[in-house]
């Protein structure tokens, strides 16, 4: 991954709060970025394989609240799997692709 995509990536993430790159969790494999406000919101981007990142984001308890693959063709990151922390619960609820295109 370049850093032209994790940039695009991380601005899917960042609202009004940007995230920072952490030189201490951070390394070949991995990007770990916690946001300016609060140092216990992580978002990770950690390379699969060449053409592969997984995503995921914590909350302020440190529990992943969200998993995105992304495809890397070209210079465009594409969105190819989301899951999502069901309220009340454990477990992550993966989304279809009509599904993922309504979170877009």
């Amino acid at each position: 991954m370049n850093k032209k995509q994790e940039q695009q990536i991380l601005d899917y993430y960042s609202t009004t709060d940007k995230y920072i790159r952490s030189k201490t969790h951070s390394n070949a494999h991995q990007s770990v970025f916690t946001k300016e406000s609060d140092k216990y919101q992580w978002l990770v981007l950690e390379q699969k394989s060449q053409c592969e990142v997984e995503v995921r984001q914590t909350d302020s308890h440190g529990t992943i609240t969200a998993r995105d693959n992304y495809e890397l063709t070209r210079n465009i990151p594409k969105c190819v799997g989301v899951e999502r922390l069901c309220e009340g619960t454990n477990f992550q609820i993966p989304f279809n692709a009509d599904e993922i295109n309504l979170i877009y």
